[in-house]
C-alpha cells in the first residue's frame, strides 16, 4: 500500500503542475473584467505569444545566416583542407609526421595554416593533378599504362609543387618586403622627428597599405603585446625574412636602441642607401636588356624569316621539300615562341628587386 499511496501522491503533483502551467497565461487576466474585456485581452495575449515565437524563429534565422557568412568567408582553400582532413585524416598524418621544416616554411610564408592542414591541401591537389594527367592521357588516346603513369607523374608533381609552395610565397614577400624597405623607413623616421616613439611607429607602419611588409610588422606588433620584448620581436623578423637588407635595418636599429643614437637620422641614410642601391641596379637591368632586346629581335623576327627562307632554297635546289610541311609548322608556331618566351623569362628574372 505504501508504493500504491506514493504513486497516487506523485501523480496528483503532476497533475497540479500541469494545470499550475496551462493556467498561468489566463491566471494574467484579471477577473473583474466583463466577458468582453476578457476575450480581447486574451486574443492580445495570443498576439503577444505568436509574436514572441516569431521573433525567436527570426533569431534563429539570423544566427543561421551569420553562420553560412562566416563559412562562406573562409577560403576555398581552407574548405577544401578541411574536407580532406575529415575525409584522409590517417594518410594526412602519416605525411604531416614525415615533412621536415613545413612549419617553419609556413610561418615564413605567413600561411595561416596549420601544418595537417596544408598537408590535406597538398594531398588533394596532388590527387587532383593525377586525375587531370590521366585524363588528358585517355583523351590523347594513349594507351593505359602511359595515362597511367601520366597520372602518377601529375601526382608526384602537383606534390612537389605544393610542397615548395610557401618557400616560394616566402621568396615573394621578401621580395616586396625589400621593395617597400625605403618608404617604410622614411615613414618611421618622420615619425621619429616629430617626437613619436618607436613603437608607435611601428604600429603605424602595421596600420598602414605597404603590402607585406605591414603584415609583418603587424605580426611583431603581437608578439610584444604576446609579452614578447622588443629585441626578440625584431629579431623574429629578422629570422623570417632571411635578407640581407631587413638585417641591416634589425641591426641598427637595435644597435641605436642599445648604445643611444638619433634613430630617425639612421632610418633616413638607411632609406637613401637602399634607394641608390636599388637606382644602380636598374642602370646595370637597363644595359643588360639593351643588348638582349637586339637577341630578342633577332630571335622572333629575323631567324624565323631567315629558317623559312633556308628551307624554301634548300627545297628548290633539291626539287623536293628537305622538311614536311608538319615539321616546320611545328618550328614556326611552337619552336621560335618558346625560344622568345624563354628570353623574356629571362629578362624578367634579372629585373632588380
Amino acid at each position: 500500500m505504501g508504493v500504491k499511496e506514493k504513486i497516487l501522491k506523485f501523480i496528483e503533483r503532476l497533475g497540479e503542475k500541469t494545470i499550475e502551467v496551462s493556467e498561468r497565461p489566463i491566471s494574467r487576466i484579471p477577473k473583474t473584467l466583463t466577458f468582453q474585456e476578457r476575450l480581447q485581452l486574451l486574443k492580445k495575449l495570443q498576439e503577444e505569444v505568436s509574436q514572441e515565437r516569431e521573433e525567436k524563429y527570426e533569431k534563429e534565422l539570423e544566427e543561421i545566416v551569420e553562420w553560412r557568412k562566416r563559412e562562406l568567408e573562409e577560403s576555398f582553400t581552407h574548405r577544401f583542407s578541411e574536407f580532406v582532413l575529415r575525409h584522409f585524416r590517417g594518410p594526412v598524418e602519416s605525411f604531416t609526421k614525415s615533412l621536415k621544416g613545413l612549419d617553419y616554411d609556413l610561418v615564413r610564408a605567413n600561411i595561416k595554416m596549420s601544418k595537417e592542414q596544408f598537408v590535406a591541401l597538398m594531398l588533394g591537389v596532388s590527387i587532383f593533378t593525377a586525375i587531370f594527367a590521366f585524363l588528358i592521357g585517355v583523351f590523347l588516346l594513349m594507351p593505359v599504362d602511359i595515362s597511367l603513369m601520366l597520372g602518377i607523374l601529375g601526382f608526384i608533381g602537383g606534390f612537389l609543387y605544393m610542397r615548395n609552395y610557401p618557400r616560394i610565397v616566402w621568396r615573394r614577400r621578401v621580395v616586396e618586403v625589400e621593395k617597400a624597405l625605403p618608404y617604410v623607413l622614411r615613414h618611421m623616421a618622420s615619425l621619429l622627428s616629430a617626437g613619436v616613439g618607436i613603437a608607435e611607429a611601428m604600429v603605424s607602419v602595421a596600420n598602414a597599405d605597404y603590402g607585406p611588409i605591414s603584415e609583418e610588422f603587424d605580426l611583431m606588433i603581437r608578439d610584444m603585446h604576446g609579452g614578447t620584448s622588443f629585441e626578440d620581436a625584431l629579431m623574429r623578423f629578422e629570422e623570417r625574412m632571411a635578407s640581407e637588407n631587413v638585417s641591416r635595418v634589425v641591426k641598427q636599429i637595435l644597435r641605436a636602441t642599445k648604445f643611444g643614437g638619433n634613430l630617425a637620422d639612421i632610418l633616413y641614410k638607411l632609406a637613401e642607401d637602399f634607394s641608390f642601391e636599388y637606382r644602380m641596379k636598374l642602370v646595370e637591368y637597363i644595359q643588360k636588356v639593351n643588348g638582349v632586346a637586339f637577341v630578342y629581335m633577332f630571335i622572333t623576327i629575323i631567324m624565323p624569316t631567315l629558317f623559312v627562307v633556308a628551307i624554301l632554297a634548300a627545297s628548290l635546289m633539291s626539287r623536293a621539300l628537305v622538311m614536311p610541311v608538319q615539321g616546320l609548322a611545328v618550328i614556326l608556331l611552337f619552336g621560335f615562341p618558346a625560344i622568345s618566351t624563354l628570353v623574356v623569362f629571362m629578362i624578367k628574372r634579372s629585373e632588380p628587386r
